[in-house]
């Protein structure tokens, strides 16, 4: 080749990389090394030979291959997979290596040392990218070079977006009818003879088409993109997410729990990076196991971006799915399937917020990257206590925060150190000393200081611990203490939808209206399906900074969705909202409903006043209550 002449040619292009190498080299660097090259020696390079393939790149992990057509670049790939399958089957889950590939038929540049450049590189290594750990991704025109020519079959992924790539990737998955990563059953019964193998093969399959038919939809070859136009929210003024309840694809039903706890506890993580605007959990539980386009989601909530996924629990295993949808260009951005022990739960939720976070190209500030990672539990008994008792204790009645006490009991008891148990405990406690739930409030009042105070030395970047130390300063009469617990929570987690909702809570008890209208409006943006809780404290916030047509209109906002409402706070606030603008008509309607539904009730009888900084405000509201018709 002369000095500076360029040698082009179209190739078949194999990019290949091992998933979580960092992590492996980083637990056992000599055996993890010693590993990569007995699989380079025993299995990679002379498969790629057999297929008359060249190796022209490597670095580290990662491997770049040239072969004379795609259908011996695919056959190659299906061989290693089917057979890297085989090698894993008696090594520790944690200690598998597996590759991903992604396969291309593009134009290249080959270099004098004999490396490939272009283009065409540059698409097979985003698509190796795209590719589950033991799976292989290939480009439209790859795939047209084989589907007639090979038994093989494809999920169409869509047009994925990927970086220093001018337009999209329209992206196919091949379904490798089991002969991808291990079954999560692990590897003590390979060993059955031949028949037993096959019917396990087959069983697999099955379930991972049925995975597919449920969850990706293949039919769909196209992700239909949402109007701006359209949608019932304004869109944010920063990236916006969905995040859709994940599918229970475990035998069991009772693991919608598990699910649901994932879930929120992504949508969590996402709310720690400031630079996201993510819906609150409780505004997407109404899609679950709905068949339902993206663009409507997007459209119906405002946002651009959505992620949903799927959970299948099974023993000590645990395989998670997901895939992140920009709804407005109607493309896949991302995707992933995480196959680990279950007891790896809240690292495999961190992980996939961090690869979210990087596919929405938001940028990640001091400390957030940290504060995405939350200590583990060490029991996963103790996870599925806590999930159940957060749902449950969301509604603080009587008969649900004596069943979360259990549950969280049941949690600490599990794991001591899991800060989750101890912060839902110390919560409870203060519920039930400023409601009256137990025989001695001020024993409660104690207990969840005490246990706050445990949670936060536990875990100080899990935001619920504050929270949880708020509410005991609350129920101590400790106002301006309660704030500033808030303040650490809101540093944790800037994006969250109970955070900035009791931050309007107890800023509304420290007498701080302004600031607690602010916050509780926050609270209601994120809230596209709004809550009673969240509704009545923006409305108590309101007719604190003396706004009594708002508050008044949130309290009918109330009304219209749930109906009839039984407390008979709602009425003392509303009605003296209605008072407040001299609507005395009103007021007196809305009196006699209160009268009907509790005739013994008395403004004296709103225990909740006196945690209440503001004597001013306090005197305001009982005024109005009387002028309304009330009786003191």
């Amino acid at each position: 080749m002369a000095e500076g002449e360029v040698t082009r040619r179209l190739t078949a292009i194999v990019a290949g990389d091992i998933a979580g190498y960092s992590r492996l080299v980083s637990e056992d660097e000599e055996g993890t090394l010693a590993a990569l090259r007995a699989h380079r020696r025993e299995l990679i390079d002379p498969k790629v030979a057999a297929y008359r393939g060249r190796i022209a790149n490597t670095a580290g992990d990662s491997v770049l291959i040239e072969f004379p057509s795609v259908v011996e670049a695919l056959r190659c790939m299906i061989d290693i997979q089917q057979a890297m399958g085989e090698r894993n089957a008696d090594v520790p889950e944690e200690r598998r290596i597996r590759f991903r590939v992604g396969v291309n038929l593009g134009d290249v540049i080959e270099q004098e040392d004999g490396d490939l450049l272009g283009d065409g590189v540059n698409v097979a290594a985003r698509l190796e990218g795209l590719a589950e750990p033991g799976g292989i991704c290939l480009s439209r025109a790859a795939r047209d070079q084989v589907r007639d020519r090979m038994d093989v079959s494809f999920e169409d992924l869509g047009e994925v977006e990927v970086k220093n790539i001018a337009r999209p990737v329209r992206t196919f998955r091949v379904l490798l009818d089991g002969a991808g990563p291990a079954p999560a059953s692990g590897p003590t019964h390979r060993r059955r003879g031949r028949r037993n193998f096959q019917v396990a093969a087959v069983a697999v399959s099955l379930a991972i088409i049925g995975a597919v038919l449920i969850w990706q939809e293949p039919w769909r070859t196209e992700v239909e993109a949402a109007s701006i136009e359209r949608m019932a929210f304004p869109l944010p003024d920063k990236p916006s997410i969905a995040v859709l309840p994940f599918s229970n694809l475990s035998d069991d039903a009772s693991q919608d729990f598990f699910a649901d706890g994932m879930t929120d506890d992504i949508i969590t993580d996402i709310s720690k990076v400031s630079g996201i605007f993510v819906i609150a959990p409780h505004s997407t539980r109404g899609y679950k196991d709905k068949d339902i386009l993206d663009r409507s989601v997007a459209e119906e909530l405002g946002v651009r971006y959505v992620l949903r996924g799927s959970v299948r629990r099974a023993g000590g295993q645990l395989r998670l799915t997901a895939r992140l949808i920009d709804a407005i260009k109607g493309v896949h951005l991302w995707a992933d399937r995480y196959d680990r022990s279950v007891e790896d739960v809240f690292q495999v939720q961190s992980e996939l917020t961090e690869q979210v976070v990087k596919a929405m190209a938001v940028t990640l500030k001091a400390r957030e990257q940290d504060r995405i990672l939350q200590k583990h539990v060490t029991d996963i008994e103790a996870y599925d206590a806590f999930v159940q008792a957060r749902r449950i204790v969301e509604v603080p009645t009587p008969s649900n925060i004596q069943k979360g006490e259990r549950l969280f009991k049941k949690t600490i008891e599990l794991d001591p150190e899991f800060a989750g148990g101890i912060a839902g405990l110390s919560f409870n406690h203060s519920v039930k000393a400023r409601f009256g739930y137990g025989p001695s409030p001020q024993e409660d009042v104690s207990r969840a200081l005490a246990l706050a105070r445990q949670a936060i030395k536990a875990d100080p970047e899990f935001a619920w611990s504050h929270i949880a130390l708020a509410g005991a300063h609350l129920a101590n009469g400790e106002q301006d203490a309660a704030v500033d617990a808030m303040r650490q929570a809101l540093a944790i987690q800037p994006g969250g939808y109970e955070t900035n909702l009791f931050m309007s809570f107890y800023l509304f008890f420290a007498g701080k209206s302004a600031l607690s209208v602010e916050y509780a409006e926050i609270a209601d943006d994120l809230s596209r399906a709004p809550t009673y809780r969240g509704l009545f404290f923006l409305g108590m916030a309101y007719f604190q900074d003396r706004q009594y047509a708002k508050s008044e209109a949130t309290w009918d906002r109330i009304i219209q969705s749930v109906g009839i409402v039984k407390h008979p706070a709602f009425y003392l606030f509303q009605a003296a909202s209605q008072a407040a603008q001299d609507k005395m008509e009103a007021a007196g309607e809305t009196v006699a409903r209160l009268e009907r539904i509790n005739p013994e009730f008395r403004v004296s009888n709103f225990g909740n006043l006196k945690y209440n900084k503001s004597g001013e405000f306090r005197d305001r509201l009982i005024r109005m209550a009387i002028k309304a018709g009330i009786p003191e």
